[in-house]
């Protein structure tokens, strides 16, 4: 079983992350699981989510202490969400816009900012990052990037979907490895 951290800041859409990677998982034919983490958070301040992924079913249903994979949405949270806790090795995806290697972990970057910048994707907060996040996860993940697509249109039809198409598969393709 695959568990996956991520950690952002109220707004940046890490909830819509975690259950579109759950999606993705059904739509591949395997077993997904997103659980927000609710607590006292707002808009800015740090939250997280987690994700399983299985090929069988799935039992467990708490928070996950030492996932395989940490996203984190945003560079200032690199140190926080190590620190958090990420199992030994562990996988680290960081939206920046130049490479953010951390130590012990193997490392992939991609500046989901700047993707969403040129693709339009904005609310009032920012740009939304979870779309282009979500293409990156997928390709590090080894999700087939017809069954990341596929659980786009799901998500949103018609030209919305489009847009976020674009994005996401921008990502997909750019997303690099740092380090091992």
């Amino acid at each position: 079983m695959l568990e996956l951290r991520i950690n952002g800041f109220g707004g940046q859409g890490s909830v819509t992350l975690a259950h579109m990677l759950a999606q993705a998982a059904l739509v591949n034919g395997e077993h997904g699981q997103a659980l927000p983490f609710f607590g006292v958070e707002r808009r800015g301040a740090p939250v997280r989510a987690a994700v399983r992924i299985s090929p069988t079913t799935i039992y467990a249903h708490s928070q996950c202490e030492l996932p395989d994979y940490v996203v984190v949405m945003s560079e200032k949270l690199t140190h926080a969400a190590i620190n958090e806790g990420i199992n030994d090795p562990g996988t680290v995806i960081v939206n920046a816009p130049h490479a953010v290697s951390v130590k012990n972990h193997a490392t992939w970057q991609v500046d989901a900012d700047a993707i969403a910048r040129e693709a339009g994707l904005f609310s009032a907060d920012g740009p939304f990052i979870n779309v282009p996040l979500f293409g990156a996860v997928c390709r590090v993940l080894n999700i087939p990037q017809d069954i990341m697509e596929q659980t786009i249109l799901n998500k949103w039809p018609g030209s919305k979907g489009e847009i976020n198409l674009q994005a996401a598969g921008k990502a997909y393709h750019i997303v690099r490895q740092i380090s091992k």
